[in-house]
């Protein structure tokens, strides 16, 4: 599954590296799936991860890897 370049600045949350994981579903399109946070995967349910997953850097994340540019 591919992960991201790790991110170290998300606005709001500052100071920590995230990743993005992302795994390709049943009809080819890729999907986020899990954001590590200084080596841990996060819990989905967090209001945290759905904050981080509507961030510029996963949307970045998410572009880079289906276009190979942001």
């Amino acid at each position: 599954m591919p992960k991201s370049i790790k991110y170290d600045a998300i606005s709001g949350f500052e100071g920590t590296d995230y990743v993005f994981e992302f795994k390709n579903d049943l009809d080819g399109q890729l999907k986020l799936i899990g954001i590590w946070k200084n080596g841990s995967i996060m819990d989905p349910e967090l209001k945290e991860w759905t904050d981080i997953s509507e961030s510029d850097e996963c949307s970045s994340a998410w572009s880079i890897l289906v276009n190979g540019y942001a």
